[in-house]
């Protein structure tokens, strides 16, 4: 194993559920809160629909990255981000982004319905799911040039391995396999869908993974 991997999984924790609070500003909407003090990252864009185990960016503690994710029982389209830059520290309990659970607005079916064409538009195998990026940025399958890629067509992955990196402002944010409950415990990678060193965007699907 490349001992660069070696370092970014000895720095990435246990994922982080995120606190939830109704929110004081917006009637009928949620707020999504920091679980610790730390450098948050990667939030997601206004207009995301999150779900139960959603990614919802990184949160830095002592240089060991956690992935943060929307816990049981919570839903709804991202309607206002309350940080204003990368790697932004944050307090226990500090409002991250705003969540509306509301379908009458519209939202949450239209979001809905653009990720089933995302999906649609990779022509998934049954039972297959698309890991997408987080944030626009340069897809990386690496660690470095002279290093192999991190995963192939074919390869198992489990809840903590590194896929791939994805490039933001000389950042290199890893992709790590986030595992259940939103993917399975042994996924298998069946497609890769960037070509290496390319640009991606926010939401545009990077893997497609179905149980091993």
């Amino acid at each position: 194993m490349q001992q660069r991997e070696i370092e970014f999984r000895r720095l990435i924790g246990e994922p982080k559920k995120c606190l939830v609070r109704d929110s004081q500003d917006r009637d009928g909407h949620f707020d999504i809160l920091s679980p610790g003090v730390g450098l948050y990252d990667m939030p997601p864009a206004p207009g995301t629909y999150v779900t139960p185990g959603s990614f919802v960016g990184y949160l830095t503690v002592m240089r060991r990255y956690y992935h943060l994710l929307i816990p049981e029982g919570h839903h709804g389209v991202v309607t206002h981000v309350h940080v204003d830059s990368r790697k932004q520290r944050v307090e226990y309990g500090q409002i991250l982004f705003t969540v509306s659970p509301r379908a009458e607005t519209g939202l949450v079916e239209e979001f809905k319905a653009s990720g089933t064409e995302k999906a649609a538009d990779q022509d998934l195998p049954e039972g297959a799911f698309a890991l997408l990026s987080p944030t626009d940025g340069i897809f990386y399958r690496r660690p470095n040039p002279q290093s192999p890629p991190y995963v192939e067509i074919g390869s198992e992955v489990k809840q903590g391995s590194i896929l791939a990196l994805v490039e933001v402002m000389k950042c290199f944010n890893p992709i790590v396999y986030p595992g259940e409950p939103e993917f399975p415990a042994v996924g298998k990678i069946v497609r890769i869908v960037p070509q290496d060193a390319t640009e991606v965007k926010h939401g545009s699907v990077l893997f497609v993974i179905e149980p091993a």
